[in-house]
């Protein structure tokens, strides 16, 4: 089968490589539909992720058809339409029976290499999902395989930082990052009740889509904390949404929060230690919650807002390439040509 495979710090390459076998009874094999790139596959294509070896098979977010089950898997059937989760969540240990799927103590990252489980990346023709029954949800006809690979992962993500965020109705959200998760977020903070949402980003070409769908526009040229707080009396943003994924982003964050309000990072951190202004935090009194986005616990309400309507994930898709031109994809999404890119797997 052809696969995106890792071939080094900002090298990735198209390869024929073994279409992938069961190898438990728990698993499942799906043939994908769509793949996509992620904000989250640039820290592979950064060289970030220790652990990941030339030949390994990258790309987490999917949506496909199941084609092989095994034996002990009882929820799945062939020929459905399936999401997955970007992690694998074995259904019965502690953190599972809470609910706490990321914690999962046999869970494993889709192409994050050996430091994250080792498992076979999703950009490719077919892919491996352990415990399928757990990992992957069907897709009902009303959703299209478009809404569903958006839902998957960063539609879910939005949602789970927002839902964690506790926003009251009627509450000033300050999204920090106008990119795909971010731009979701902003319907999320709408849905979940907040009367305005700022949307702060470095690119004014983000901010103008930020902006056609609700958002304030805010750039971060310096001058971004004194405008937000002259738009809300002095106080600053009720609930902020961090997604970014990075110590100048927590920073802000903390700079345009009121006190006692809630900081919710969405965004990916892969450094051991960042600089954190604790003092800021502790002033103001400021909550912060940050964690691998429990995209499990999200799926069925993310389904239903999609399906209703509430909910419209496809306006951040700026290019649908085939799996073939996934090395021009990473390089366009590298320099932020592109908003979010879906490949067809045929």
């Amino acid at each position: 089968m052809r696969a995106v495979t890792y071939q080094g710090v900002r090298r990735v390459s198209v390869e024929e490589v073994p279409k992938p076998v069961l190898q438990s009874s728990t698993d499942a094999i799906v043939r994908v539909t769509l793949s996509a790139v992620c904000g989250s596959d640039l820290h592979v294509f950064h060289g970030r992720i220790r652990g990941m070896e030339p030949g390994d098979i990258v790309g987490h977010e999917y949506v496909g058809t199941v084609e092989q089950l095994g034996d002990d898997v009882k929820v799945m059937t062939p020929g459905s339409r399936v999401l997955g989760s970007f992690f694998t969540a074995c259904g019965h240990c502690w953190a599972c029976r809470r609910g706490f799927f990321t914690q999962c103590i046999h869970s494993q990252l889709f192409g994050f290499g050996s430091r994250f489980g080792n498992l076979s990346g999703a950009q490719a023709q077919w892919v491996r999902v352990p415990y399928a029954d757990q990992t992957l949800r069907t897709l009902p006809d009303s959703i299209t395989d478009e809404q569903g690979i958006l839902i998957e992962d960063i539609l879910s993500t939005a949602y789970f930082a927002t839902q964690r965020a506790n926003i009251i109705a009627g509450d000033t959200v300050a999204v920090i990052g106008a990119g795909p998760v971010g731009l979701l977020a902003i319907q999320t903070a709408y849905v979940f009740g907040a009367s305005l949402v700022f949307a702060l980003d470095l690119v004014p070409q983000r901010l103008e889509q930020a902006q056609q769908i609700g958002a304030q526009p805010v750039l971060v040229n310096g001058k971004e904390v004194a405008a937000i707080h002259d738009l809300t009396d002095g106080r600053g943003a009720d609930v902020v949404i961090e997604a970014v994924g990075s110590g100048a982003s927590l920073d802000l964050a903390s700079r345009v929060a009121r006190p006692f309000a809630t900081v919710s990072a969405a965004g990916v951190f892969t450094e051991s230690s960042l600089p954190l202004p604790m003092g800021r935090v502790f002033a103001k009194d400021l909550t912060l919650r940050s964690g691998m986005a429990n995209v499990l616990s999200a799926f069925e309400p993310v389904m239903a807002l999609v399906k209703n309507g509430r909910l419209k994930p496809e306006m951040v898709i700026s290019h649908r390439m085939p799996l073939e031109a996934s090395e021009e994809a990473y390089r366009i999404f590298d320099r932020r040509e592109a908003m979010k890119i879906i490949l067809l797997a045929e």
